[in-house]
Protein backbone atom coordinates (compact mmCIF):
# COMPACT_ATOMS: atom_id res chain seq x y z
CA UNK A 1 0.00 0.00 0.00
CA UNK A 2 2.38 2.70 1.21
CA UNK A 3 4.82 1.75 -2.57
CA UNK A 4 1.36 2.07 -3.98
CA UNK A 5 0.79 5.58 -2.69
CA UNK A 6 4.17 6.57 -3.47
CA UNK A 7 4.38 6.41 -6.99
CA UNK A 8 0.78 7.49 -7.93
CA UNK A 9 1.28 10.68 -5.74
CA UNK A 10 0.14 13.54 -8.09
CA UNK A 11 -1.48 16.43 -9.24
CA UNK A 12 -3.59 17.30 -12.05
CA UNK A 13 -5.00 20.54 -13.13
CA UNK A 14 -7.57 20.23 -15.89
CA UNK A 15 -9.90 23.24 -17.04
CA UNK A 16 -11.57 24.06 -13.41
CA UNK A 17 -10.36 21.08 -11.08
CA UNK A 18 -7.73 20.22 -9.22
CA UNK A 19 -7.15 16.42 -8.76
CA UNK A 20 -5.25 15.43 -5.91
CA UNK A 21 -4.38 11.89 -6.14
CA UNK A 22 -2.28 8.99 -3.94
CA UNK A 23 -2.98 5.18 -4.11
CA UNK A 24 -6.54 4.43 -3.98
CA UNK A 25 -7.43 8.29 -2.75
CA UNK A 26 -8.52 10.24 -5.24
CA UNK A 27 -9.59 14.46 -4.57
CA UNK A 28 -11.28 16.63 -6.32
CA UNK A 29 -11.04 20.88 -5.89
CA UNK A 30 -12.87 23.34 -8.06
CA UNK A 31 -10.46 25.44 -8.68
CA UNK A 32 -12.99 28.65 -8.02
CA UNK A 33 -13.22 27.13 -4.65
CA UNK A 34 -9.75 27.89 -4.10
CA UNK A 35 -9.38 30.88 -1.80
CA UNK A 36 -5.47 31.01 -0.87
CA UNK A 37 -2.30 28.80 -1.30
CA UNK A 38 0.74 29.13 0.68
CA UNK A 39 3.84 27.82 1.67
CA UNK A 40 3.93 25.12 5.51
CA UNK A 41 6.03 22.69 6.72
CA UNK A 42 2.64 21.52 8.31
CA UNK A 43 3.25 17.90 9.00
CA UNK A 44 -0.18 16.39 9.38
CA UNK A 45 -0.76 13.46 6.91
CA UNK A 46 -1.83 14.36 3.29
CA UNK A 47 -1.38 13.94 -0.36
CA UNK A 48 2.29 15.32 0.31
CA UNK A 49 5.72 13.39 -0.27
CA UNK A 50 7.47 15.86 1.19
CA UNK A 51 7.29 18.29 4.55
CA UNK A 52 8.01 21.49 2.34
CA UNK A 53 4.48 21.94 1.10
CA UNK A 54 1.49 24.34 -0.26
CA UNK A 55 -1.50 24.52 1.95
CA UNK A 56 -4.55 24.97 -0.84
CA UNK A 57 -7.65 26.48 1.46
CA UNK A 58 -10.79 26.00 -0.52
CA UNK A 59 -14.55 26.71 0.19
CA UNK A 60 -16.08 23.37 0.37
CA UNK A 61 -15.82 19.94 2.06
CA UNK A 62 -12.68 19.92 4.38
CA UNK A 63 -11.68 23.07 3.29
CA UNK A 64 -7.58 22.41 3.45
CA UNK A 65 -5.62 20.17 1.49
CA UNK A 66 -1.42 20.03 1.70
CA UNK A 67 0.43 19.00 -1.02
CA UNK A 68 4.20 19.02 -2.22
CA UNK A 69 4.17 19.56 -5.83
CA UNK A 70 8.23 20.12 -7.58
CA UNK A 71 7.36 23.40 -9.21
CA UNK A 72 5.37 25.39 -6.11
CA UNK A 73 5.82 28.60 -8.34
CA UNK A 74 4.64 27.01 -11.63
CA UNK A 75 1.33 24.98 -9.86
CA UNK A 76 0.57 28.31 -7.88
CA UNK A 77 0.35 29.91 -11.26
CA UNK A 78 -1.53 27.44 -12.77
CA UNK A 79 -4.06 27.77 -10.49
CA UNK A 80 -4.20 31.18 -10.86
CA UNK A 81 -4.79 31.92 -14.35
CA UNK A 82 -7.96 29.52 -13.84
CA UNK A 83 -9.18 31.68 -10.43
CA UNK A 84 -7.17 35.38 -10.44
CA UNK A 85 -9.16 35.87 -7.09
CA UNK A 86 -6.46 32.98 -5.53
CA UNK A 87 -4.20 34.51 -2.69
CA UNK A 88 -0.65 33.19 -2.96
CA UNK A 89 2.22 33.31 -0.47
CA UNK A 90 5.00 31.53 -1.50
CA UNK A 91 7.04 32.80 1.80
CA UNK A 92 8.84 30.48 3.11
Amino acid sequence: MLIWCWFTTGYKVSDDVLVIQSGPIKQKILIKDIKKIKSTKNPLSSFALSIDRLEITYSTGFGMALVSPKDKEKFASLLKESNPQIEVDLKK
